[in-house]
C-alpha cells in the first residue's frame, strides 16, 4: 500500500472522524433510552451534543472520497473493489451475522428458515446493529465510484452540482435511514470528499489564506444549527434547513481540522494514530459498550436522572466505548494477527 494511506494526519482525520461519531451517540442513546427531554436543560445539553456531532458521519464520507483520489485511484478497479470487499465488506457480513444470532438467542425465531432471513434482511438494510445502517450507504457509494469519477474528469460542472445537492435533498431522518434521497446526500458528500483528494494541496493553501473566514463560518453555522434545535425546526420528508447546515458546517469543519492535523503533524500523539486505525472496528464495536453501560447504571440513571448527572455520565460512555472497541480490537488482532482486518476491519 503507498504511504499516501498512512500520513499521519489523515490518520488523526480519521481518529477525528469516529470520536465525533461516538460522541454523537454516547450521549444521545444516554437520553432516549433512560427517557425523554422533559426539562428544559435536559433540552440544552441534547441540542448541544447534537449540533457538535450530529452528522458526523459525514466526516468517514468526505475521507472515503479524499482517500481514493490521494491513493486508490492509483489502483485498477479490480484492486479497489477487491480491497473494498475484503477489508469492508467482510468485516461488516461477519459481525452482522455475530449480532443477528446474538439478538436471536434473547428473542428466538419463529421458524428455522428465520435466522437466515432475519440475517440477509440485516445485511441488505445495515440492521444488525443501529449504526450499521451507514453500510449498505458506504457499499453503493463504492459502486458507483467509477460513474462518479468518470463525471469528476468529463463533466466537471455536472460534478460540482452532484456536491451541491446536499444542500437541496437531505439525508431522511431516525427511524428511516435508507429512503432514496439518503443516497443522494451522501453520494454527494462522497463527491466533495472526492474534489477535496483532487485539489488535496491546493485546497490546503487556500484553507491557509481564508482560515479566518472559515473559523467565523464554522461558528456562525453551529450557531445557527443549535438555534434550529433550540426553535424547534422540524425535519421535513426531503429537505431539511437542518441537515443544509450540518452538511456545510462538516465541510468547513474537515478542511480546518485536516489543515491543523498537516501542519502539526510531526507533533501529533500516537494515541489518534492508534485510534485512526481502529477506527472501523470502533464504528463496529462502539454501541455494544454504550448499551452495556446504560444497562448497568440504569437504576442508578433512573434515580438520579439530571442534565448534570447524564452530561458526565455521557463523557463517561464515550471514554468507554473508545477504550472498550480499542482493547477489544487490540485483543483480537493479538490473537489473529493481520487476519484481524478481515474480522473486525483493524
Amino acid at each position: 500500500m503507498s504511504q499516501t494511506a498512512f500520513l499521519p494526519h489523515l490518520h488523526a482525520f480519521r481518529a477525528f472522524a469516529i470520536l465525533s461519531i461516538v460522541g454523537a451517540h454516547a450521549w444521545s442513546f444516554l437520553i432516549f433510552w433512560t427517557g425523554d427531554l422533559d426539562s428544559l436543560s435536559m433540552k440544552v445539553l441534547f441540542y448541544t451534543t447534537e449540533t457538535l456531532f450530529h452528522g458526523s458521519t459525514l466526516y468517514f464520507t468526505f475521507i472515503s472520497g479524499l482517500l481514493f483520489n490521494l491513493l486508490l485511484s492509483q489502483k485498477s478497479w479490480s484492486q479497489f473493489f477487491k480491497g473494498k470487499a475484503l477489508n469492508v465488506f467482510l468485516p461488516y457480513a461477519l459481525l452482522s451475522l455475530v449480532m443477528t444470532v446474538y439478538l436471536t438467542t434473547r428473542f428466538p425465531p419463529a421458524s428455522p428458515f428465520s435466522l437466515l432471513t432475519t440475517y440477509l434482511h440485516n445485511l441488505a438494510a445495515g440492521s444488525a446493529a443501529i449504526q450499521y445502517w451507514y453500510m449498505p450507504v458506504l457499499f453503493f457509494l463504492f459502486s458507483i465510484t467509477p460513474l462518479l469519477k468518470a463525471i469528476q474528469l468529463r463533466l466537471p460542472g455536472l460534478f460540482w452540482v452532484l456536491i451541491l445537492l446536499p444542500l437541496c435533498i437531505s439525508r431522511s431522518p431516525f427511524p428511516d435511514f435508507l429512503k432514496l434521497q439518503t443516497f443522494f446526500y451522501f453520494a454527494g458528500a462522497y463527491a466533495a470528499g472526492m474534489q477535496l483528494g483532487q485539489y488535496y494541496q491546493q485546497t490546503m493553501s487556500w484553507v491557509d489564506r481564508y482560515k479566518f473566514i472559515l473559523l467565523a463560518s464554522a461558528a456562525i453555522l453551529t450557531s445557527m444549527l443549535f438555534a434550529l434545535y433550540w426553535y424547534n425546526d422540524t425535519e421535513s420528508s426531503l429537505f431539511s434547513m437542518r441537515q443544509s447546515l450540518v452538511y456545510l458546517q462538516k465541510v468547513v469543519i474537515t478542511v480546518l481540522v485536516l489543515r491543523y492535523f498537516q501542519l502539526y503533524e510531526t507533533r501529533l500523539p500516537n494515541w489518534l494514530t492508534l485510534v485512526g486505525s481502529a477506527a472501523f472496528a470502533i464504528y463496529f464495536l462502539h454501541v455494544e459498550f454504550i448499551a452495556l453501560m446504560i444497562e448497568l447504571l440504569s437504576e442508578f440513571i433512573q434515580q438520579n436522572r439530571t442534565a448534570d448527572v447524564l452530561a458526565v455520565l455521557g463523557l463517561v460512555n464515550w471514554s468507554i466505548a473508545l477504550i472498550g472497541s480499542v482493547l477489544l480490537a487490540l485483543i483480537i488482532k493479538k490473537l489473529i494477527g493481520r487476519h484481524a482486518r478481515k474480522l473486525i476491519g483493524f
